[in-house]
């Protein structure tokens, strides 16, 4: 048989490692008897090199063979199976409880000394291929439930994180310690304008610690968009949760409101410190003042903090994930080591406060398997005031629409370090449009304004591309091949899409707002009248097309923030 038709066979194909050519005759006797194949190997160099390219479903090996030995060669073939099940039989003359244990301890699965019968070694073939069709078995029904927790958790993280609102200034990072996350980040707006922001961490970890996370959102949205005080929010929330959630589980939690006036009200149950941030320095903490949700019938008096907010301060809100996270020699992270990563010039002026804390974490933790849930908030002194000059209300006034028939909606999405390089928030955005609103020409206008505002942040804040290299056609290749590796390599970095949508009486209205994490650039000299677009220059076209498609183009933030608006008819 050759090795082609080997490979075609590999589940009863039996992989005979043994430098002596007797022992691998005889054992391809009996192989052969039992309906299998036989292939040979005549070293532990050979014995590896044929698993990887046969992949057998069984490996007889002897103990003690020229170069490398079977011990040596079963360790190795069972590294490189890694999660598949390879039985290994070692079939040796060799004695001694050392060489049985130190074969066992390689990978072997079972161990036969010569002589011995037929029967006993078929008896332990059929046992193991037994156990390796199991094993196959059960690893396909675990990649089959595997796969429907991660759709269950994508529609469960759409349905309780997917309104959230205020991302074009907020910065939301969170990594689950498995598929599911005990950790829920949650934003809303007043009626009156003032932002509430809440974080939270059920007890534990992964889908049991999710039970309470639907109720959680839903009283939060539904009592913020009525005007409810955060007072009352939270002790609607306790006495939800704790009808609900059973013995044990309960909810760590810390609510912020940032008013319209800049003053921040801040409440803390049972998370660590909720921390207000000016220039770099501590200037204020608020420490937890009442036990988690969930576990008393009712809230006793809830103490919330107050603080006068400027626009360059930063509220920064963590989960205890972040605080406990350990190194391999059972370290944590701690205080310490967050407030050095917030203060050290190599990050603070490299990163933002959540990617400082995130690069000293990782640094910190290196490959250390994580066990809890990872969650932190940056919320900027200015995102409501922000956020409230981009309302549909002050967009329609300046037209003279009629705000008491207003029809407006608003998606955002944030892309953060890897998820940039997969991710297409245009497709999603352009989807979201036009499932609200019907089909339309218009849509591929709207296209080409997403992709060129979207590509020039990722490209160019993000990813740091010089334009100039896409001054002559030779220089695309280049750019392109630059553009690849920069993504294939990217782990920070951020861009958050805003678009807003309001129906007017003959068409309609589409604000979009994208940031992006860079550094910006010199937009003014791109805008002002006097830049001119040679014809043999290829870079900058894209600020010259959105111009001309959009009724206003504004940047701000040094040219990392861009807000365009364009108008459309239905006719």
């Amino acid at each position: 048989m050759t090795v082609a038709e080997k490979l075609q066979t590999n589940l009863d194909l039996v992989l005979i490692a043994d430098d002596m050519t007797l022992n691998q005759r005889l054992l391809e006797k009996m192989v052969v008897n039992m309906g299998l194949v036989a292939e040979f190997a005549s070293d532990g160099f050979e014995a590896v090199e044929k698993y990887l390219a046969l992949k057998p479903s069984l490996i007889l090996m002897d103990v003690n063979m020229p170069g490398m030995g079977g011990i040596e060669a079963a360790r190795q073939i069972k590294h490189l199976a890694a999660d598949n099940f390879i039985p290994i039989i070692f079939v040796s003359g060799a004695e001694g409880q050392d060489i049985i244990r130190n074969a066992i301890d390689a990978g072997g699965d079972d161990f036969i000394q010569r002589p011995f019968p037929f029967e006993l070694l078929e008896g332990k073939i059929v046992a193991l291929r037994r156990i390796s069709e199991l094993y196959q078995q059960v690893t396909e029904l675990n990649q089959i439930r595997q796969s429907e927790v991660e759709v269950a958790e994508q529609l469960f993280s759409g349905a309780i994180e997917s309104s959230n609102v205020g991302l074009e200034t907020i910065r939301m990072h969170k990594q689950p310690a498995t598929t599911f996350s005990g950790d829920v980040q949650l934003t809303a707006y007043r009626p009156n304008g003032d932002l509430n922001i809440l974080l939270g961490d059920f007890t534990g970890h992964g889908l049991t610690s999710t039970l309470g996370a639907l109720p959680l959102a839903e009283t939060f949205r539904a009592m913020t968009a009525k005007g409810y005080a955060a007072e009352e929010v939270i002790a609607q929330i306790n006495a939800k949760l704790y009808r609900l959630l059973p013995t044990g589980l309960f909810l760590a939690v810390a609510v912020v409101t940032l008013e319209v006036d800049g003053t921040a009200r801040i409440w803390n149950g049972g998370l660590p410190d909720v921390m207000v941030f000016s220039q770099g320095e501590l200037v204020q903490r608020i420490s937890s003042s009442h036990p988690p949700l969930g576990i008393l019938p009712q809230v006793n008096e809830l103490n919330f903090e107050i603080s006068n907010i400027k626009p360059e301060d930063h509220i920064l809100m963590i989960s205890d994930g972040v605080l406990e996270a350990e190194n391999a020699e059972g370290d944590m992270f701690g205080e310490a080591r967050m407030f050095a990563a917030i203060t050290d010039p190599q990050y603070r002026h490299k990163y933002s406060l959540v990617d400082s804390i995130l690069t000293s974490l990782q640094h910190f933790v290196r490959d250390f398997p994580q066990r809890d849930d990872i969650s932190l908030i940056d919320i900027p002194g200015n995102s409501v005031q922000s956020e409230r000059s981009f309302t549909a209300t002050s967009q329609l006034d300046s037209d003279g629409e009629d705000n008491d028939n207003l029809d407006v909606w608003d998606w955002g999405l944030e892309l953060q370090g890897r998820s940039l390089a997969r991710i297409d928030p245009v497709a999603q955005a352009l989807s979201r449009l036009q499932e609200s609103e019907g089909e339309g020409e218009h849509w591929h206008t709207v296209f080409s304004i997403l992709t060129e505002l979207y590509v020039n942040a990722l490209d160019h804040g993000v990813l740091k591309l010089e334009s100039s290299l896409k001054d002559s056609p030779e220089g695309f290749a280049r750019y392109f091949s630059e553009r690849e590796q920069r993504l294939e390599t990217l782990s920070w970095g951020s861009v958050s899409v805003h678009v807003q949508h309001a129906r007017l009486a003959a068409g309609g209205r589409v604000f979009i707002r994208i940031e992006d994490s860079g550094d910006g650039f010199d937009y003014e000299s791109w805008l002002s009248k006097e830049n001119t677009f040679n014809i043999g220059m290829l870079s900058g076209r894209g600020i010259e097309l959105v111009s001309g498609l959009c009724e206003s183009v504004e940047y701000s933030n040094h040219g990392a923030t861009v807000e365009v608006v364009y108008v459309y008819s239905n006719n």
